[in-house]
C-alpha cells in the first residue's frame, strides 16, 4: 500500500498541476473548450435577455459584467490557439516518423 503525503497541497500547486493535466491530453482539452465554450454563450445569453434591464439600469454594472465576458471569451480563444498550435506539432513530429 502506497501512502500519500501528509503534507498540504496548496490553491497555486493544485491548479497549476489541473491546467498541465488538461494542456497535456488532446481529449481532454477539447471537452475542456467544449464546455468553456457553452458556459460563454450561456453567460452572453443571460446577459443579453434576462439581465439586460438590470445592466441597463447602471453603467458600472454593464461595464462589468461584459468587460468580464470579453475576458472569458478571450481566454477561451487562447486556449483554442493553444490547441490549434499544439495539434500542428503532434502532427508534424508524426509525420516525420
Amino acid at each position: 500500500m502506497v501512502l500519500m503525503s501528509a503534507k498540504k497541497v496548496g490553491w497555486a500547486t493544485l491548479c497549476a498541476s489541473l491546467a498541465r493535466m488538461i494542456l497535456c491530453s488532446r481529449k481532454l482539452r477539447r471537452k475542456v473548450l467544449m464546455q468553456l465554450t457553452i458556459v460563454l454563450i450561456l453567460v452572453v445569453a443571460i446577459g443579453a435577455w434576462p439581465l439586460a434591464t438590470w445592466l441597463a439600469g447602471n453603467v458600472w454594472l454593464f461595464l462589468i459584467w461584459w468587460g468580464a465576458c470579453v475576458f472569458y471569451g478571450l481566454m477561451v480563444i487562447l486556449l483554442s490557439l493553444y490547441d490549434m498550435l499544439s495539434v500542428l506539432k503532434e502532427e508534424r513530429e508524426a509525420g516525420g516518423r
